[in-house]
Order: structure tokens, then C-alpha cells, then sequence
């Protein structure tokens, strides 16, 4: 059964949380729309995973100083310990992507805990640097293997690869 549009036409990096969260469902999306002004996360929620309201920008990249002309996300959060880790990509000025992580509450997941300063992925070898749109690394989708997350990404626009981290690697990156 098709149900149509559940969010505004012109919107990417749809993750919907894996779990109700005080007995709601979230997720995260990127309208595109200049009005809204530069692409960036936003949250919303749902009773239902239909209808999607209340919708905010969360994440807008500015401060990062390596990517705050367009941020986006695209994998499934996963609840650690310590809160949700969310993976998100972001442009700069001259439109290299590269990747960072977030960390946002575990209750509440409007709420921003940390975020990395620093990229934890940057287009640094040749399949990243050449092919369709080279030079960008972005968010695909992950999985957490105990303490172990394979993110899988798109590399130059054109291949899907997979970097692996430690869940101490991501904590230590990120910063309040």
C-alpha cells in the first residue's frame, strides 16, 4: 500500500530512529528548499510513521570550520551508553564532503550532546578523489557489531565502501 508523501517534496537523508523514544517515533531529514535557507539536519517526530510533524532544524554544521555550507545525515542512529550516535555528512565552501558524528540524548533526541570537531572521514584516497563527483565521502548507512560500527559511505559519488571504527574511536572524537 502507498501512502504518499509523509514529508515536504524536496527532502533527502531521511533516518527514522530504530526505536520509540517517550512513545514516539523520530527522524531525521534534510529539506531542500532555499527558503529554509542552506541544507542542514533536521528533527521531527511521529505517533505513527505516518504523519510527521513538529518539525525543527537540529544540526546546521555552523562552527565546524570543515563543513557548514550543507550538512546532512543518512544512517540509522544507534543508541550506545552514553546516547544516540547519529553519522552525518557535510560540505564546504568548494563542496568537499567528508564525515562527522553526533551524539544527541538518548531520551530526549532533540538535544545535541557533542559533536566531532574534526572530520572522522576524509576523501584521502584515489576512489575517494576521482569518479562522478570527486572528492566527497558520505553517509550510506552503518552497523554497530558490539563495540565494533561499520559505516558504510559513498565515495566520489560513484562506489560504496565501508570504514570501520571503534565505538572508543567515535567517543574520543567527539567533543562538548
Amino acid at each position: 500500500e502507498r501512502l504518499g508523501l509523509i514529508f515536504a517534496p524536496e527532502n533527502k537523508d531521511v533516518a527514522i530512529f530504530p526505536a520509540r523514544i517517550g512513545g514516539l517515533y523520530y527522524a531525521l531529514n534534510r529539506p531542500v528548499c532555499p527558503q529554509f535557507g542552506a541544507p542542514q539536519i533536521w528533527i521531527c517526530k511521529s505517533p505513527d510513521l505516518v504523519s510527521w510533524g513538529r518539525q525543527r532544524p537540529l544540526f546546521s554544521g555552523a562552527g565546524l570550520g570543515w563543513g557548514g555550507l550543507k550538512v546532512g545525515g543518512g544512517a540509522v542512529p544507534f543508541l550506545t551508553e552514553k546516547g544516540w550516535v547519529e553519522f552525518y555528512h557535510a560540505a564546504d565552501g568548494r563542496s568537499r564532503y567528508r564525515l562527522g558524528a553526533m551524539l544527541l540524548d538518548r531520551d530526549d533526541p532533540e538535544k545535541i550532546l557533542a559533536w566531532t570537531k574534526e572530520p572522522l572521514l576524509r576523501p584521502e584516497t584515489e576512489y575517494e578523489k576521482r569518479g562522478f563527483f570527486g572528492g566527497t565521502v558520505f553517509t550510506c548507512g552503518c552497523v554497530r557489531d558490539g563495540d565494533r560500527v561499520l559505516l558504510y559511505y559513498g565515495a566520489a559519488d560513484d562506489k560504496i565502501c565501508r570504514a570501520d571504527f571503534t565505538l572508543d574511536e567515535i567517543f574520543r572524537a567527539l567533543r562538548h
